[in-house]
């Protein structure tokens, strides 16, 4: 497995766990389309969530929420749309959120202290 992808998988279980810890329902992990790719998917109460993780070492290539462009925002926001057309949920609204996950320079194995930031309903 490629460092970025380890990196990838060890961000999105931070980000469960803080979103479990926040009360949120994972309903997906990575569910995929021919169009792109959800990295988790969970119920907030009555809303259906989309949540891009972006993991980092550090901060010496920026922070992860740099990297959503409106482009990636805009792809998201169509994925779940699909995943709703395609489910059996009726939620009271959706939304996108990001979560930032910074890892500490050097080994995984300090992933216990990452920071986890949470931003709610991007634009």
């Amino acid at each position: 497995m490629r460092s970025n992808d380890h990196t990838g998988l060890l961000g999105e279980e931070k980000a469960a766990e803080y979103l479990l810890q926040s009360g949120h329902r994972i309903l997906e992990r990575r569910w995929r389309t021919p169009t792109g790719e959800l990295d988790l998917i969970t119920m907030d109460g009555q809303d259906l969530v989309a949540v891009e993780v972006k993991t980092r070492h550090g901060l010496g290539y920026g922070h992860p929420f740099e990297a959503i462009t409106e482009q990636k925002l805009r792809r998201l926001q169509r994925l779940l749309i699909e995943y709703a057309a395609g489910s059996r949920l009726r939620p009271a609204r959706r939304r996108v959120d990001a979560i930032a996950v910074t890892l500490p320079p050097g080994s995984a194995a300090r992933a216990s202290s990452a920071a986890v930031e949470h931003l709610k309903d991007l634009p």
